[in-house]
């Protein structure tokens, strides 16, 4: 029987495309299943600007032909690779020969499409497995046009639940990210143990979730540690500054909503449903009544009608909801809140919260001109992708004299957290992948080992690294 090892397709020296296959005797688990952010494409989202996106019909062949999602062709559905030459895909890679596994499952740690963007070109069938929540949210996202659906055979897991591999076993593990849902797992093949942590962060909404995680390693005994580094700068010395806590986050939003006298406007990322709850029952508490633009209401009701496991009596699942028309662009759709035009919100300023996505702009033409109270509304801009800063932005505030706020933590691990945890945890050997600077992790003695991008390695050649680096120290 072979023993464990792992291919490195994604996330190595890279921002973001986690693309890693653990693989023993047969069977084979591929975590994640997304595209870099500097990849030649990057997915088309609803939040970013002017993408340069695959083009549509083609975008499993051209992630695949680009070197952007893993050569292994029993993942993908096959009317979406339309007969793709598989010898010119192995030139991408300089034709290395990869393991190959009879059985292969996926897993996926969260909804941001760096992490899950191949997953609407799955093969027919087959098994993803996902946090329950995570689950949830993509569910929005499809109701939402965020992302396409899937034919993939999704398997729903709960926290701490064990799937069994017959050769291994994964353990789920809910994490902090500002995607709801995220999760990392615990491989156990019975030789060694590997933790992935997905991305995460110290200082969102749930740090007790990462003390659980270290915990949880710690007393199982962790071999090999896989976490992200998004944060870590060039200089191994660089001061990287600390982001606000959620809380503290949340705060500014009550002190902004409470101030402002006009419309409040929130740029915010709807797969960050925990922090879209909070804003809205704070708008509420502060006599502030919601209106959304349609995809965004359509993923915060599908979502919450799967059950998510994070809002369970949370006070904004009573929040009455209104949509603005002007974004309800496809007649066909079924809206399942009150709709409300411009004009109507644009007479009472004061009275609404309007979480808007950046396509919508042009909406604050009418909002601002119309009604009263112009000049003193108040623009929120919270960790979503185009910035205050942004051309377009800036030029519309200062047009209609609206205030501009940013209230952003991040959804990533300060490098001193990711050396807390190393610590904590004392694996044998730490890998750093989500991370254009992985060699510059402090990692407290914990040897460190850097894979190449198509890198296949046994986990037992990992150890025995570091075991000679810890006799030659």
């Amino acid at each position: 029987m072979r023993e464990g090892q792992l291919t490195f397709f994604g996330g190595v020296g890279k921002s973001g495309g986690v693309q890693v296959v653990y693989g023993k005797g047969n069977q084979g688990l591929m975590f994640d299943f997304g595209v870099e952010h500097s990849s030649l494409l990057f997915p088309k989202q609803l939040t970013l600007y002017l993408p340069v996106g695959a083009t549509p019909g083609r975008e499993l062949r051209q992630y695949v032909l680009g070197g952007m999602t893993a050569p292994l062709v029993q993942l993908y559905d096959p009317d979406q690779l339309g007969g793709l030459d598989m010898q010119k895909v192995s030139q991408v890679w300089g034709d290395r020969q990869f393991p190959s596994y009879g059985q292969i499952s996926v897993f996926i740690g969260h909804m941001h499409t760096d992490h899950m963007a191949v997953l609407p070109y799955a093969k027919p069938g087959l098994p993803v497995y996902m946090n329950h929540d995570a689950f949830s949210l993509y569910r929005g996202m499809v109701a939402g046009g965020h992302s396409p659906d899937t034919a993939a055979q999704i398997q729903v897991c709960e926290d701490l639940s064990v799937v069994d591999f017959g050769e291994f076993t994964m353990q789920i593990i809910e994490m902090d990210h500002n995607a709801t849902g995220s999760a990392g797992i615990l491989i156990d093949d019975g030789v060694h143990k590997i933790a992935y942590t997905g991305d995460w962060r110290r200082h969102g909404k749930h740090p007790e979730r990462i003390d659980r995680f270290i915990r949880l390693c710690r007393e199982r005994q962790v071999d090999l540690l896989i976490t992200e580094g998004t944060r870590l700068a060039a200089d191994p010395f660089a001061e990287i500054p600390r982001q606000m806590t959620e809380d503290e986050l949340l705060a500014g939003f009550s002190d902004r909503v409470s101030e402002a006298e006009g419309l409040v406007y929130v740029q915010m990322s709807p797969r960050d449903l925990e922090r879209m709850a909070n804003l809205m029952a704070i708008a509420n508490k502060n006599g502030r009544e919601i209106v959304m633009e349609a995809s965004q209401a359509l993923i915060w009701h599908a979502a919450n009608r799967e059950g998510l496991r994070i809002l369970k009596g949370h006070p904004a699942l009573g929040a009455d909801i209104r949509v603005i028309d002007a974004t309800v662009t496809n007649p066909m759709t079924t809206m399942p809140y009150r709709t409300i035009s411009l004009e109507e919100v644009a007479g009472r300023k004061q009275q609404y919260v309007y979480f808007f996505k950046f396509p919508d702009l042009a909406h604050l033409i009418e909002l601002e001109t119309l009604g009263d109270l112009q000049g003193r509304s108040h623009f929120i801009q919270s960790d979503y992708s185009v910035k205050l800063e942004h051309p377009d932005v800036a030029k519309y505030l200062k047009t209609f004299g609206i205030t501009g706020h940013s209230l952003c933590n991040g959804g990533h691990a300060h490098p001193e957290a990711i050396a807390d945890m190393i610590e904590g945890i004392a694996p044998k050997a730490v890998i750093t992948l989500h991370s254009r600077h992985p060699r510059s992790q402090h990692t407290r003695g914990v040897y460190a080992y850097h894979p190449e991008k198509g890198e296949t390695a046994t986990v037992s050649s990992i150890l025995a690294s570091a075991t000679l680096a810890g006799n030659r120290a």
